[in-house]
């Protein structure tokens, strides 16, 4: 890409479709995502790398607090941009600026607690459920605490031959990390009620059909799903807390620890 004919939303843009074609299409989507507020921050106009100083994005960051946006969420759009803006400097197409990242929000914040007491997990497993949906869902948040507080994006992804002997061995979807988690026989009868009915998939759930983007899209589907019916799952148990998938790995690392 020629420097004089390169923006920061032409180079972000550049680079969600390189993530693309790597297939690492969960980055690619954050990439896109945080394009778009640039856009409609910018109002369209062009936005050389020059103009990308503490000011515009304490400016930026603000137009994202203004619209509501949880800190956790503007900071993963602001660690986006600095993660664009240091591949331009190594690209030779943006001026490196010490600590120019500085003056913005780019940690975490414990907005609202995850875990779940022992007392929270016991009303959702003893609340009794008419609809086969939730109950499902049921099955699978537990299943997730049972493995460990496995994601659901490794669940969605699990293989089926990475199930040997009662051991999952897979690598996480974030980090290519390996694991190994012992499947106990609470947590493979439920396997077993969840795992895809489809011999012929590779796939060891139904939520991840296809390889490849469409794959990715069904993961999202998935995961959206699964996350309405955990909503109406702790509105039944009269648990106020949000419940997410997320929850599920929260709760399993405080209780662990």
């Amino acid at each position: 890409m020629k420097k004089n004919h390169c923006d920061f939303p032409t180079y972000m843009a550049s680079l969600a479709r390189s993530l693309r074609r790597q297939g690492r299409f969960g980055t690619a989507h954050v990439y896109e995502a945080a394009l778009r507020r640039v856009l409609h921050f910018s109002r369209g106009r062009p936005l050389p790398f020059s103009r990308v100083d503490r000011e515009w994005l304490l400016a930026f960051q603000n137009y994202l607090l203004e619209r509501q946006l949880r800190w956790n969420s503007v900071s993963t759009y602001l660690r986006m941009l600095r993660a664009a803006y240091l591949r331009a400097v190594d690209a030779g197409l943006a001026p490196f600026r010490p600590r120019l990242f500085r003056g913005v929000f780019i940690g975490n914040r414990a907005d609202c607690k995850r875990a779940l007491t022992g007392d929270v997990l016991r009303r959702l497993r003893a609340v009794p459920l008419a609809d086969p949906a939730l109950e499902r869902a049921r099955q699978l948040f537990f299943l997730l605490f049972m493995l460990r507080g496995i994601p659901f994006v490794d669940i969605a992804y699990l293989r089926r031959c990475d199930l040997r002997d009662g051991v999952l061995s897979y690598r996480r979807r974030k980090t290519g990390a390996p694991l190994r988690v012992r499947v106990e026989p609470p947590a493979l009868e439920a396997l077993r009620r969840l795992q895809s009915p489809d011999p012929a998939s590779a796939y060891l759930f139904p939520f991840v059909r296809s390889p490849g983007e469409r794959g990715y899209r069904q993961y999202r589907s998935a995961l959206r799903c699964f996350n309405r019916r955990l909503k109406a799952l702790a509105d039944a148990a009269g648990c106020r807390m949000p419940l997410s998938s997320y929850c599920a790995r929260h709760s399993w690392a405080t209780l662990a620890n």
